[in-house]
């Protein structure tokens, strides 16, 4: 059943984008951002008008993306780290580097209602330095916010946003905040790889009744990889010569 209203803001995550493949981002490992405040999207983009006869004969209006304050009870991190890029010296003193260039991400939230609610992934995000407000305590204490200005532009693909609708499949919204998701065909199925620590790999598109495609296999620092499962237990094991593809879906590798 379809949401009536809408209201707040939760389960806020974002993937580093790792590397680009023909302009096809590759994203890195989940980063759990808690404590989402509030977050506004203004939409970005101009409306351009022709005259002519005296009138607007032609109106077109650009589609660049959106922009808008992220709000937080505090920022990781992990954020700090995988993000901006401050990455922990010896003494676990994290320091600010003008020269070292933010990384681009997706970011996944959602939206409560009073039916289902509704899952976002902004594709191509982009961070400013954050805003800190340091106060003096005085007669009680109240939580000081910490503020994020996200920049969402289109991917070269032209995708900037995906949000989940009522008809979305339960499957799809449980692997919402899992891995990036990558818009599907008609009669299509995403199939996607949590490499359970490893390094990324790239979702896939696959026509219903199909193969999935094996991809390389991630690597992680010490461990061996032993296949991709289809449960999250790791009891069974997927085989891409012969098992076929006839839902949304999520395959785990496992290490030893």
């Amino acid at each position: 059943m379809a949401d009536r209203v809408k209201f707040g803001i939760k389960n806020v995550h974002v993937f580093p984008i790792e590397s680009l493949n023909n302009g096809v981002p590759v994203y890195g490992d989940v980063i759990d951002v808690p404590g989402a405040v509030s977050f506004s999207m203004s939409a970005q983009g101009d409306i351009n008008k022709f005259y002519a006869d005296n009138i607007v004969y032609y109106q077109s209006s650009a589609n660049n993306g959106y922009e808008g304050d992220l709000t937080l009870a505090l920022i990781p991190e992990v954020f700090y780290e995988k993000i901006f890029g401050q990455v922990p010296d010896v003494n676990g003193v994290m320091v600010e580097n003008a020269g070292i260039e933010a990384k681009a991400f997706a970011m996944t939230f959602e939206e409560d209602g009073d039916q289902t609610g509704t899952k976002f992934v902004l594709y191509n995000c982009t961070a400013t330095r954050p805003t800190k407000e340091l106060q003096t305590i005085e007669d009680s204490k109240t939580p000081v916010t910490q503020q994020l200005t996200v920049s969402a532009v289109p991917l070269a693909s032209g995708d900037v946003m995906g949000m989940t609708t009522s008809a979305t499949p339960e499957a799809t919204k449980e692997a919402w905040h899992n891995a990036v998701y990558i818009a599907s065909g008609t009669a299509n199925f995403l199939v996607q790889f949590n490499s359970m620590g490893g390094t990324p790999v790239q979702s896939q598109s696959v026509a219903d009744g199909g193969k999935a495609t094996e991809p390389t296999a991630p690597t992680k620092t010490g461990k061996t990889f032993g296949g991709w499962y289809s449960d999250l237990d790791l009891t069974v094991t997927w085989d891409f010569s012969t098992d076929t593809v006839d839902s949304d879906m999520m395959l785990y590798a496992k290490w030893s």
